[in-house]
């Protein structure tokens, strides 16, 4: 039963993400004239849909993840490259609604349509929730010092509000976290509010080394420290509209660290978590019943979705913007086979990538951990 809430949870919760994405190209090409032959939810073989009077098909495919929007002038689902033979085939009226004879700018805009719905889609649910139930926040109030940890030999307190961490200040408990995991420094200063007096409190983490199945040693800092129940914010029209872009702004400065520290080797993809990471999430969530903390992760499943679409990477979003830009300025088209190239060399990375995190998120199941270990001994 503890699966079928993962896998019902995840599935919905991806899809009502990826449409939003989808939708925002959908519009996109609708607004400069493009012609969209196919809204698939789902990736594969159809397994129903119909047609609207625009010519659209409309369907859900066998695989329930992902999904995309092919418009007249594509040659592949992903949107990647352009059949330019088709033009062939095409009256005057049909190449003006094909993406090829688009000009880069209103590819740009068709681009950019889907991380933009996944930023607009955060910031109205973040406004709706703030002005109604509230938006779940936890605190950066201690409500737990774990025992025999450093935060309890440093002297940390239940009760204690973190004002800063190495100077950084913090607003929420998941800065407190992303500060500490982000420290290059032995000792991590917090900056406390005990009772209404400032207390600097140093506190070394302790770096927890465990064997992995993959005879790989994976390093935790651990402090000892927990949040305290989530508290519901809510705020007037202005406030949660001022709340709702400072959260957008934030997630994404999050994100640009967090991918800048990976790629200058400061992070592993052991810190990322994937799909099964993911349905692990989202079943905890929809089996605790909180229905606001489970809108509020799709709200973060979106930022991240948006952002990680604009990396200049050619087969994502932004790779294909970033093209456009060159073609742009350089007045000139890229070679079709070294793009053809570029962006089948990408999307065996992307793979790979998603293929490193599933394998992670699984092996950290600790029956899964040990089988494997046993096997490699």
């Amino acid at each position: 039963m503890d699966y079928l809430y993962y896998l019902v949870a995840f599935f919905v919760i991806v899809n009502v993400i990826v449409f939003v994405h989808e939708l925002g190209h959908y519009l996109a090409a609708r607004k400069v004239g493009v012609q969209v032959t196919t809204f698939s939810l789902g990736m594969g073989p159809e397994i129903f849909g119909f047609n609207d009077k625009n010519g659209t098909r409309w369907c859900f495919s066998l695989l329930p993840i992902g999904g995309y929007v092919m418009m007249l002038g594509d040659a592949d689902a992903s949107s990647t490259t352009e059949d330019i033979e088709s033009l062939k085939e095409l009256s005057e009226e049909e190449k003006q609604k094909s993406i090829i004879c688009k000009s880069n700018w209103e590819k740009i805009l068709i681009s950019f349509g889907g991380p933009f719905f996944n930023y607009l889609y955060a910031f109205v649910v973040l406004v709706i929730m703030g002005m109604s139930c509230g938006i779940p926040r936890y605190m950066p109030v201690i409500g737990e010092v774990m025992k025999d940890t450093p935060a309890e030999t440093a002297g940390l307190a239940v009760g204690d509000k973190i004002i800063s961490v190495n100077g950084q200040k913090v607003e929420k408990f998941r800065d407190v976290l992303v500060s500490i995991a982000n420290s290059d420094k032995p000792e991590v200063i917090f900056e406390i509010d005990r009772n209404g007096q400032p207390v600097i409190i140093g506190v070394t983490p302790k770096v927890m080394e465990k064997k992995s199945g993959r005879r790989r040693t994976r390093k935790t800092k651990i402090v000892g420290i927990k949040p305290g129940e989530a508290v519901l914010e809510r705020a007037s029209i202005f406030q949660s509209l001022k709340n709702a872009a400072k959260e957008c702004i934030s997630s994404t400065q999050e994100m640009f660290v967090m991918f800048s520290r990976l790629f200058s080797g400061k992070k592993s993809l052991d810190d990322f978590g994937g799909v099964v990471h993911m349905a692990s999430v989202a079943g905890d969530m929809a089996k605790a019943g909180n229905f606001a903390i489970l809108i509020f992760f799709t709200v973060t499943l979106s930022l991240n979705l948006g952002f990680i679409n604009l990396l200049p990477i050619p087969v994502l979003d932004g790779g294909r913007i970033f093209i456009c830009f060159i073609e742009q300025i350089t007045r000139r088209k890229l070679n079709e086979k070294l793009q053809l190239y570029v962006m089948i060399a990408c999307a065996l990375l992307l793979i790979l990538l998603m293929s490193a995190t599933t394998i992670n998120d699984i092996l950290k199941i600790e029956a899964v951990d040990k089988f494997v270990s046993r096997v490699l001994e």
